[in-house]
């Protein structure tokens, strides 16, 4: 179904090659998973499969690939894509429509699929992948981990024969990255469809026993079946027991860093949080659990003045909301959204890591030599001069990260901060967090003393972080913090409540 023969490709104005020597044939059928690091070629080959990369984009091309007995660069891409979907990382990039039913229905309309056809279509796979309850619905109001399911809807819907998914889950919840997992696995095997997912996230995945390769600096380094690769790197597999760092601090006493009181907040009439009671200490790592759209970014928007509360009152760093702005909170409290492209604002990477404090007249030599170390960590040195969108989605967290760090905030608001990151990068991410929470003091990536703990309020859906890396856990659904307890208490909470999903392995 899928060959690459000797494939190379460089990027215009790139001195290094994206990916080199890509020998690989994926036969129709397979089920399979890419693994690697951030930036090592996963989502440049996801591009050069479906005919997106040769002749779109500027560069330099060695060997070549097949889809279907077809060569890419030659076929055009209308004929293509009738072999071929793509299910891109950020589901935005993909919309051409305004509600979930019109863009399930986009693809199969241009195909000129009879009006009876498309509406069974679009209601099964909304059936598929649990979004029937979404199909009026408008796609900018959806949470980040809807609008995938969204994607991946739309590709399913046209019912090619090979899809290929660039991290389908990075913003799923455990329970629903479970369930998708399930399902592509279910359609390779009832189908016959040829499923290529890319993907950090393996634990859940390998159960499928799929093909995987590993990428490493755009060469393949690993091929074999899930089940035969007992000496894959960790870089591949993931973290085992003991290689994660425990981060959490002691929480202080004295003034809370947040407080919340029956905080209710309403967008276009319908509440999307309720009731929110908080109370954040210094020296807290607290993580936010729960399934997508119940509200947890939300929490995060209002806690960094984005989201105005219909009731109920919010403190944050001893300043009042809603009497003080977003921009004055942002040189207390650093927000990361969900999204990385939602933050990229200036026209290269070197500029777009000190925006901040060049905003906040906080630039001086100190700040500079701090901006140098925190580049050189999230393995970004080479990529300075470049633009933030020519950067891999794992790339774009991590300088989403570190320019709103450079000015040694207190409070840490991180929406999803692992998405897209390899294990190495995850800890680069930690180190971080735990910098913070410490004060900023005699840490490994800032040697710049700030006087008071921090804290770190972080959504994610990776249960083994949350195992080493926190202290306290929310769990949100429905608009409600339905839990809010010590480690690890709150893994035996979340078995009682049916949540296994997000409880690690270790504590099951």
């Amino acid at each position: 179904m899928i060959v690459f023969d000797g494939f190379g490709w460089r990027f215009g104005g790139s001195a290094t090659w994206a990916l080199r020597h890509v020998a690989l044939r994926i036969d129709r059928g397979e089920f399979v998973a890419v693994a690697g690091a951030s930036g090592s070629g996963k989502s440049t080959l996801a591009l050069a499969m479906c005919g997106l990369l040769i002749g779109r984009h500027a560069g330099d091309v060695e060997g070549s690939a097949s889809v279907d007995g077809r060569d890419v660069a030659a076929t055009p891409l209308h004929e293509l894509s009738e072999s071929i979907g793509l299910v891109q990382q950020n589901p935005e990039l993909q919309f051409a429509t305004v509600t979930v039913a019109d863009e399930i229905a986009f693809g199969l309309e241009n195909r000129c699929r009879p009006a009876d056809e498309i509406r069974r279509r679009c209601a099964e796979t909304m059936d598929l992948l649990s979004i029937s309850h979404l199909a009026d619905r408008t796609l900018t109001t959806l949470s980040g981990g809807e609008q995938q399911r969204v994607a991946v809807a739309t590709i399913v819907a046209a019912q090619p024969q090979a899809i290929v998914l660039d991290e389908p889950t990075a913003s799923l919840d455990p329970a629903a990255s479970r369930d998708v997992f399930g399902m592509l696995a279910d359609l390779c095997r009832r189908t016959g469809l040829t499923v290529v997912i890319i993907e950090h996230k393996l634990t859940q995945l390998l159960s499928h026993r799929p093909r995987l390769i590993a990428l490493s600096d755009g060469r393949v380094v690993h091929d074999a079946r899930a089940d035969a690769t007992t000496a894959t790197p960790s870089v591949v597999w993931g973290p085992s027991k003991t290689d994660v760092p425990i981060v959490r601090a002691v929480t202080h006493s004295g003034q809370p860093l947040v407080e919340l009181s029956d905080v209710t907040v309403e967008l276009a009439g319908k509440p999307v949080l309720q009731s929110a009671r908080l109370t954040l200490r210094p020296g807290e790592v607290t993580a936010v659990l729960g399934p997508n759209g119940g509200g947890k970014s939300t929490l995060l928007h209002c806690m960094m003045g984005l989201v105005e509360p219909t009731s109920g009152r919010i403190s944050v760093c001893g300043m009042e909301r809603p009497s003080l702005s977003a921009s004055r909170l942002a040189r207390d409290v650093a927000l990361v959204f969900q999204n990385a492209d939602h933050q990229l604002v200036a026209d290269s990477v070197e500029r777009e890591v000190t925006f901040a404090c060049r905003t906040f007249g906080l630039l001086d030599a100190s700040a500079e030599r701090r901006a140098d170390e925190l580049v050189r960590r999230a393995t970004l040195s080479d990529r300075t001069a470049d633009h933030p969108f020519r950067l891999s989605w794992g790339q774009k967290r991590r300088l989403n990260l570190i320019s709103v760090l450079l000015h040694r905030p207190r409070l840490l608001l991180l929406d999803e901060p692992f998405a897209g990151q390899d294990w190495q990068n995850a800890l680069f991410v930690l180190e971080l967090v735990k910098a913070a929470v410490d004060g900023w003091t005699e840490s490994s990536v800032d040697s710049c003393d700030r006087s008071g703990a921090g804290a770190c309020v972080m959504v994610t859906h990776d249960p083994r972080v949350v195992a080493r890396a926190c202290s306290r856990v929310l769990f949100v659904c429905q608009g409600r913090i339905v839990l809010d307890a010590p480690l690890p208490d709150a893994f035996d909470r979340l078995r009682e409540m049916g949540h296994d999903a997000y409880v690690p392995d270790t504590y099951r």
